[in-house]
């Protein structure tokens, strides 16, 4: 096992490290959020949803997403995704599948034009 490295934590409590392989040749890029801090985030988007969001306002707050789990939405996207349908409509359709509706802080399910 090769060296572990603490580059720095966030202010969005992410802890950032690499692990340098025994030989030196490669590293491999670490990015940790606590459960707890997860937690409170989820928390924080239930409540959200528990108050009155005026209809047809300019502005209605659609969502809260961990950091660690947009960097791997983007992660995913760029792998394939990306040639066949934009960044906003693959954000959209994250937050609409039932994986993650949990992340959404309105009673209903965001459509592409509006979220842009």
């Amino acid at each position: 096992m090769g060296k572990h490295l603490l580059l720095d934590v966030s202010e969005t409590g992410v802890r950032h490290s690499v692990e340098i392989d025994d030989d030196g040749d490669g590293f491999t890029s670490i990015e940790y959020q606590s459960g707890e801090l997860e937690s409170e985030i989820l928390d924080g988007c239930a409540q959200l949803r528990g108050l009155v969001q005026r209809k047809g306002a300019h502005f209605q707050h659609a969502a809260r997403i961990p950091i660690v789990t947009y960097e791997l939405w983007k992660k995913e996207w760029a792998a394939g995704p990306c040639k066949t349908i934009p960044w906003p409509q693959f954000e959209v359709t994250k937050l609409n599948s039932r994986d993650n509706c949990n992340l959404r802080t309105g009673h209903q399910r965001s459509a592409f034009g509006k979220l842009l």
